[in-house]
């Protein structure tokens, strides 16, 4: 008879999320329903200047066309980056031993036809590093934190505006515009 309990809290458990409304938000949708992972792929990621603005774009680019960028995309995605260092512990002759960069990117999602923006936000990273004696090994250090850093919020970017797509296509209105 345990067993009987035992698929009993098996089949209840399955239940679940069925229950209370979860979808996936890349998974298979009913016929009509919008995908998220379609939407995201016809997004033009805008130039963003300078070199971390560049590994950010080519992180974006990754993430939301995996396969390549339309030929004629219906939305566009502007994004502005900036970071900054600051030494956050000091050796005893008083130089820094431990840094922090905080990167902050805002981004903003555009409807091409209507012209109109459909959704922004921000996405902010904190990496620390340590700084190493020869000035090689800290300008090292600093470009794989400043690269952790912007992986992070290409992640980020791309599941805010994959939820706002979804969000959208489950009937809630959007945060701007419209």
């Amino acid at each position: 008879m345990w067993w009987s309990r035992a698929l009993l809290v098996v089949m209840l458990a399955m239940l679940g999320p069925a229950g209370c409304g979860f979808r996936p938000l890349y998974g298979e949708r009913p016929a009509g329903a919008d995908h998220a992972g379609a939407e995201l792929g016809m997004i033009r990621v805008l130039e963003i200047n300078d070199r971390a603005g560049q590994v950010l774009r080519n992180g974006l680019v990754q993430r939301l066309s995996p396969r390549g960028e339309m030929a004629k995309p219906a939305y566009t995605l502007t994004v502005k980056v900036n970071s900054s260092n600051s030494g956050v512990a000091q050796s005893v002759d008083g130089s820094a031993t431990l840094g922090s960069m905080t990167t902050l990117a805002s981004f903003a999602l555009m409807d091409i036809e209507k012209g109109t923006a459909l959704f922004s936000g921000t996405s902010r990273s904190i990496t620390n590093f340590r700084y190493y004696g020869p000035r090689y090994g800290s300008v090292a250090v600093e470009r794989d934190a400043e690269e952790r850093a912007l992986t992070e919020i290409a992640d980020d970017i791309r599941n805010q505006v994959a939820a706002y797509f979804a969000s959208r296509g489950a009937g809630f209105k959007p945060l701007i515009g419209q």
